[in-house]
Parts: C-alpha cells; structure tokens; sequence
C-alpha cells in the first residue's frame, strides 16, 4: 500500500514539474496601453484567476499606490490631468444633450444654428458625422456662422416619419439684417435613432445658411447660379434648383458637385423674335430672289419646323438638369477668389469636363445667335 502512494505521489509531482515548466516557457504577459509591463514579480495565474502586482499595473495607468501599514490597506490615488478633465467634462455634457426623441434633436440643433453655438450643434449630430464636421467646428472656433445676416427665428414646417428609427425634418430659418429682414432659407433634416438617443445624421442646407465651411458651399452655389444666369440667358427662367451633392474643401482650396435643375420659358413673345430663328427668316428675306423654288421650300420648311418648335417651348414650361462640378481657390479669409474658378459640365458618360463657353451656343450674343441661324440655312442651301 505504501509503494502505491509513493507512485501517485510521484506522479503528481511529476505533473506540477511539467505544469511548471510549461508556464516557465510560457509567462503570461502583463500589457498596459499597448505598452508591455514588466513587474519585479511575473503575473500568475492562480485557480483560474490572473494575478498581477497591483502596483505596477497602477503606476503605469498614471496613479500612485500607498501601503498602509496600521489598516493594512493599499491606497490608490489617480491625478487627471486638466485636459483628461476637460475632455471628460465634455462628454458628461455631451451625454446630458443627447436627445431623447427626434423632435428634440432638430430643435437643439436649430437653436445651435440661432446662437451660432457649434458646440450645441455638434452634440447632437451623429457619430458619422460628427468625423466629418469636427474640423470644420475647430476651424472656426466653435463659433459658427456671422454677425450679419443673423437668424431672427426658426419653425419646423414639416416632420415626416420614414421608419421607427428614422424622420425627416424640414425648417425654416428667418434672417435679419441691420437694415431689416432678409431672404428666408430652409433646410431638411434626416434624424436617425442610436440606441436611446436620436442624431442629426443627414443636413440638407439651403444657401445662406452659415454652418462650418458653409459660407464656401454658400459661394460655390452663387457662382453655378450665376453660371446658369449666363446659360439661359436668353430664356425666361421661371425656377433654378441647386442641390449639394459632395464636396471637399480645405483653407486654400475645394471643389463640390451639383445637382441643378433650371425651369425656363423661352424668352421671347412669337417664335420669330427667336434670335436663332430671326436669322433663319432674315437669310430667307435678303436671298430669296437668289433662291431656286427647291432650295426657297427647303429653308420654308425649316423655319416652319421651328416655328411649331418654338411656340411649344414659348407655352410650355421645360426642365434642364445637369450634374456641375466647381473647384476653386480661397484666400486667408475664406473668401473665393474669383480668377480661380472652373466649372465642369458631366458627359453623358458620367466624366465632368472643363465647359468650354466660346464654342457653346448656349453662352452667345443674340447677335452671334442670329448669324448661327442664318449660317444654317447657307449650309442648308448649298
């Protein structure tokens, strides 16, 4: 009986060598902050559970420890330091601004934009967007928007419910000036639930409205409306859309693409003020005489084409849409400078290319317009 002790004795003693000399070979690794710790007393793992020298783990998070002898107690005292503090405070106030329902998400938001407060703004945006708006909060120093125009007030003027975790908002901001009130601007709102809280996750801006890095989405569309001014200048336009698809813009320079949509009336009572027309009908008056009966019926023809044509586009509202693209450069204040600007019309292959104004008909004189008209119907003649 004795020897059989002695042999399971001996085994178990075996099997703690071996257990032994496998942690040996194997320490078990104490990692702080990415950073490897090495203690004076290697970390143990002990009935399942790790052991590792509480001092050393709390020295390297930046605390102190103390031994007190007469309680027989370890102390450990932490120090934060006063930007850990701030950017705690921060986030507490963060958290206390979360809204609880999307209404209140959108009227915090507005109030942010009203007090030019982009701190207000910033809490209540999404996570996706707070990456993509913080540089431009930084930028202006929290502070956004200016001093004149200002906005007087705002109202939501309509709220619509996608999903259960999804609306869409739109508002109505009124501005004011020194001199008085000023154009009123609306922008939609997408708000999305996160868990017990509701963020601003979309911003769908109307120009003027000045948040961080707008007042350059704001002179971007000034120069594509007054790009289109010129474009169907010789059309009565009834209504120009501009919609923000994308943009990237640093201090010096951006660029941002365009949805537009322009309604038009041709600009002209009777289809013979056409200025195309008027040189189509004016070659027919100054050759006719030269003309033989074929080539005088074909250019009757024509102009009775376009008569019809016209007089559709006279009476009929028509939609242009187009995808632009702009780049340009900013001065140190932000502002564009003017010689820098390119404008970029999208092919029918998806590819913006440079629009070139001297070889478009679309930006001609009405006396160039005229002698394209007349021009055709040489050509049509020979």
């Amino acid at each position: 009986m004795r020897k059989k002790w002695l042999l399971v004795v001996g085994a178990v003693m075996l099997v703690a060598i071996l257990a032994t000399a496998a942690f040996a070979a194997n320490p078990v690794k104490l990692i702080v902050n990415c950073r490897e710790i090495k203690p004076d007393v290697a970390p143990q793992i002990i009935n399942g559970r790790t052991m590792v020298p509480v001092s050393w783990v709390a020295e390297a998070l930046g605390a102190k420890v103390k031994w007190e002898a007469e309680t027989r107690s370890v102390v450990i005292y932490t120090y934060i330091s006063a930007s850990d503090s701030l950017s705690r405070q921060i986030t507490l106030l963060q958290d206390a601004l979360a809204p609880t329902a999307p209404g209140e998400a959108v009227e915090k938001w507005a109030k942010g934009i009203k007090e030019r407060n982009g701190a207000l703004q910033y809490a209540v945006l999404s996570p996706e967007l707070k990456k993509q708006k913080l540089s431009d909060y930084e930028h202006v120093g929290w502070v956004t928007g200016v001093s004149s125009p200002w906005v007087e007030n705002f109202k939501i003027l309509k709220e619509t419910k996608i999903n259960e975790a999804s609306w869409e908002y739109k508002i109505q901001f009124n501005w004011a000036t020194s001199s008085g009130p000023a154009k009123p601007t609306e922008v939609n709102l997408t708000v999305k639930q996160d868990g017990q809280n509701w963020y601003i996750s979309q911003v769908f801006n109307g120009a003027g409205l000045t948040e961080p890095g707008q007042l350059k989405t704001v002179q971007f569309q000034k120069e594509i409306k007054i790009f289109l001014a010129r474009q169907y200048k010789h059309y009565q336009v009834l209504e120009t859309e501009i919609a923000l698809l994308s943009q990237k813009v640093n201090n010096s320079f951006g660029e941002a693409e365009f949805k537009t949509k322009v309604t038009t009336l041709l600009g002209c009572k009777t289809p013979a003020e056409w200025p195309v027309q008027k040189g189509r009908i004016k070659y027919l008056a100054e050759n006719r005489q030269n003309l033989i009966p074929e080539q005088i019926k074909k250019v009757e023809k024509e102009i009775d084409f376009w008569n019809k044509e016209l007089q559709e586009y006279i009476e009929k509202p028509s939609d242009a849409n187009d995808f632009l693209k702009i780049t340009a450069e900013f001065d140190k204040q932000g502002m564009l400078k003017k010689n820098t600007v390119k404008i970029y019309s999208q092919d029918p292959m998806g590819e913006y290319l440079p629009v070139e104004e001297k070889n478009n008909s679309m930006f001609k004189t009405a006396e160039e317009l005229v002698a394209q008209g007349y021009e055709e119907m040489r050509e049509l003649c020979r």
